[in-house]
């Protein structure tokens, strides 16, 4: 054999253990193990939160504003003065009730002594009768003078009577000059500086929240609020608050549906002692609803519709193989597997993929 031809035959050996290695065809998919896991099933509503309690304080009278004697995020106790209007004018008026009450009493006190002194003629002119040294004419005289003097009596006190109720109500007057703050809490809102006209129809003066306790109110539909009970806990986050979760409880649910759109108003309730939530923030309530403990759980999007069945693609060995299941709880991330699959088993974890049954895969855990 020539050099050449052994030269050619040493070059056509590689190309020939090429052909004959074998070609992997498969695709590479990430997978999941079916693992056991705690899933709960829960109820997401959204709102602004604001104070359980939130009272306006507005002038019952008209008048001129004296003083304001607080400004927004001052803390007020009940019964604090907050502010005051000018009184002179009804102070004026108090004193004048005042003096009414006095000439009434004085009345009372000339009409009791009138009385008193008829009282006394007709007792006198009935003993006198009685023994006939009077004609009947004398006596009938005393007893309508004693009957005058009691009806005198009688109008003196009603007068007094007036002039008190009169008085009373110039005192409540004056005390409505006084603006208080009607629970305990944070100045929230302020309307007017000393010097603006006020009276009963304008904005409050201020405004009182108490802070200590906030509430969520939400919308619910009608299935929804059907697995709702009061007295449910709530996990409340606030978007101004990340990684902070406070505890709360469904405190209401109203018992008739919103004509508008047809779902029930709730309300979520959440102490803050520590004054952490304020009104006005966005926050979102997690109310838990059912709990399945140490349950078969595959991520959500691992399980789909096929051919009008909920599937999930389970990996034996190599191979895709479609396995229908039964659904439970789902938490929005994870779905509990009622029946088909088993703890161990490989599934593709997002089974929307376009992987169909029967297909070589190489899985890659996650």
């Amino acid at each position: 054999m020539t050099a050449a031809s052994v030269a050619g035959c040493r070059s056509t050996e590689p190309a020939a253990a090429a052909s004959a290695a074998p070609i992997d065809d498969r695709i590479d998919v990430a997978a999941v193990r079916v693992t056991p896991a705690d899933v709960e099933s829960t109820l997401e509503i959204s709102g602004n939160l604001v104070p359980e309690t939130r009272v306006a304080v507005m002038a019952k009278l008209p008048g001129t504003l004296s003083q304001v004697t607080v400004e927004i995020g001052d803390r007020v106790r009940a019964d604090q003065v907050v502010a005051a209007l000018d009184r002179r004018e009804v102070d004026a008026q108090v004193d004048a009730a005042a003096a009414a009450v006095g000439v009434a009493e004085a009345g009372v006190e000339a009409a009791d002594a009138g009385l008193a002194h008829a009282s006394l003629e007709h007792e006198r002119a009935s003993n006198l009768f009685t023994r006939g040294a009077v004609p009947r004419q004398r006596l009938d005289a005393a007893e309508t003078a004693r009957r005058a003097a009691a009806a005198q009596r009688d109008l003196a006190t009603a007068s007094l009577a007036q002039a008190e109720a009169a008085l009373r109500r110039a005192r409540e007057v004056q005390r409505d000059t006084t603006l208080t703050a009607p629970v305990s809490g944070v100045i929230v809102e302020r309307n007017y500086d000393p010097g603006s006209l006020v009276g009963p129809g304008d904005k409050p003066v201020v405004v009182v929240a108490d802070l200590r306790v906030m509430k969520l109110i939400a919308g619910v539909s009608e299935l929804e609020a059907g697995r709702l009970r009061v007295g449910m806990p709530a996990r409340v986050a606030a978007q101004a608050r990340p990684g902070e979760v406070l505890e709360g409880r469904l405190a209401a649910i109203a018992p008739e549906v919103d004509a508008r759109n047809r779902h029930f108003r709730i309300e979520v309730r959440i102490p803050n002692p520590g004054g952490v939530l304020l009104s006005g923030m966005y926050g979102t309530a997690t109310i838990p609803l059912q709990r399945a403990a140490r349950a078969l759980a595959v991520p959500r999007e691992a399980v789909t519709t096929r051919g009008g069945s909920r599937v999930a693609l389970r990996i034996d060995g190599d191979t895709v193989r479609e396995v229908p299941v039964k659904e439970g709880l789902s938490d929005g991330r994870l779905i509990e597997i009622a029946s088909g699959l088993r703890a161990g088993d490989v599934i593709v974890s997002d089974a929307r993929q376009d992987v169909s049954a029967g297909s070589k895969v190489n899985p890659i855990l996650k």
